[in-house]
């Protein structure tokens, strides 16, 4: 071999080696990047804050420690409270009850969380793997208390490349259990998926085997979540990523005490988001189903049972330009008002459609069923503001119309508890329901502003459009 076809070689493998580091560089400067865009964005809702502790950074490897705390039921209400204005009675008065009103542990505790970050970078490819660390945090009160074992089987590891965007992420648990003298916890594996283009479409798979609880204390109860499993598609939406289909099964649930016991079979959900063009524009639409086979409670005082109840919901007429705008402008730093006005227009001043599909279930073997639609006037949102300005009692009633009807057979009504039946009489009474050889029924209407029951008038409670 000549030197010169050797010299040749050793530069080439030289260029390639120094490709694949500055490669490997790059896509650890951008792993860095993508790290504190999560954490400012998980910072910027009302439920979760995220802290990033980097604890390894070499040129092809990173690691640190991801600490992220749920926040309380309470810590979420002071997040989204408004500043108190000293000059405003009212004001005053909600923070005086809200203080004077006792809280529980768990509205005021965080739930906390510290996962063990590990990646290791390659040209372009990213490969990571977390762990959840037991030692502090909730996870260890809970060890402390016996709830979980001190090592919880929970693996989680991903593939991002950054050349065409692909992700890959796996979560496994295996199964894991605590017995105690007062309890036990037998819970089933579980398995997450997350695969798809980081900028356009993911694809959610989870599945879970369930889990089983016994209680001894005070008297001996049994608690038991059957499997689950269903899939979800996530779609980046103008940047923000929405779920236009997505289905789901929990095979069943069953609960036992002392004075009863409750069971419940198949529930499923299905929903699916599509578009279709019309003359005013692309609009997107939902459907939604929801069914469950059975439920039922029996207890010494109470038989009730509900089977085959099927539920639906479509909703049409959603102006597709109006809803990317407003999705662009959310992302913005600074909001434009007005082009948020002009982008709101868009959607109001077409009639947006919200339907109930037959919906139905067998109530203690009688029948109920219902139907009915409600639909959105054109309006400008300028309208809306002006007639709450003018103190207009409940103005987006009139930008409203409705049509509703239910209808139970007698022995549906039986079923139902003494209290819900005393206040059935008195809407009987009153004309709002009516009563023949077939059961009970209905028909409910939303006209000018006015809301009717069978023909006679419902007066509607008055409110205000607060803005700002």
């Amino acid at each position: 071999m000549s030197s010169k076809l050797v010299l040749s070689l050793v530069s080439i493998a030289v260029a390639g080696g120094i490709a694949a580091a500055a490669s490997s560089w790059y896509t650890a400067q951008k792993l860095d990047e993508y790290v504190q865009a999560g954490v400012e964005s998980i910072n910027q809702s009302h439920v979760m804050r995220a802290s990033w502790y980097p604890q390894l950074s070499f040129p092809f490897s990173r690691g640190g420690v991801l600490h992220i705390v749920v926040l309380s039921e309470q810590m979420q209400e002071n997040a989204k409270m408004e500043p108190v204005n000293s000059g405003d009675p009212e004001s005053l008065q909600r923070v005086q009850e809200q203080m004077a009103e006792p809280q529980t542990e768990e509205r005021q505790k965080p739930f906390e969380l510290y996962i063990n970050v590990s990646n290791k970078m390659f040209p372009f490819i990213v490969k990571g793997e977390a762990t959840l660390d037991m030692s502090r945090g909730t996870p260890y009160e809970l060890v402390q208390r016996k709830a979980v074992p001190p090592s919880l089987p929970v693996s989680m590891a991903w593939t991002y490349k950054a050349y065409n965007q692909d992700f890959d992420l796996r979560l496994s648990m295996e199964r894991w259990q605590v017995t105690q003298p007062e309890h036990s916890v037998d819970v089933g594996p579980a398995e997450i998926s997350l695969d798809g283009n980081m900028q356009d479409e993911l694809e959610l798979n989870y599945a879970w085997e369930g889990v089983k609880a016994t209680s001894q204390q005070p008297v001996r109860s049994e608690m038991e979540i059957l499997p689950l499993d269903g899939v979800a598609l996530l779609r980046n939406f103008s940047g923000i990523w929405i779920s236009p289909e997505g289905h789901a099964q929990l095979n069943g649930m069953r609960m036992s005490d002392a004075d009863g016991k409750a069971e419940m079979g198949q529930l499923r959900f299905d929903s699916v988001m599509d578009e279709a063009e019309t003359e005013t524009g692309t609009v997107l639409n939902t459907k939604q189903r929801v069914s469950l086979a059975d439920f039922a409670i029996h207890t010494p005082q109470q038989q009730f049972t509900i089977n085959d109840l099927s539920l639906g919901l479509n909703f049409s007429g959603l102006n597709k330009q109006g809803v990317e705008e407003l999705a662009l402008q959310a992302r913005a730093e600074k909001p434009d008002f007005t082009q948020m006005m002009k982008s709101l227009n868009k959607i109001t001043t077409k009639t947006m459609r919200l339907e109930l599909a037959p919906a139905s279930m067998k109530l203690n073997n009688a029948a109920v069923t219902a139907s009915g639609t409600l639909e959105s006037l054109p309006f400008e949102v300028e309208q809306l503001i002006r007639a709450s300005a003018a103190d207009t009692p409940n103005p987006f009633r009139y930008m409203l119309q409705g049509n509703f009807t239910i209808a139970a057979e007698t022995n549906a009504v039986r079923a139902l508890p003494a209290e819900m039946r005393q206040q059935i009489s008195v809407l009987q009474q009153d004309g709002f329901i009516k009563a023949d050889n077939k059961g009970l029924s209905s028909n409910l209407q939303l006209q000018s502003g006015q809301l009717t029951a069978n023909g006679k008038n419902i007066p509607l409670g008055e409110f205000k459009l607060q803005n700002k």
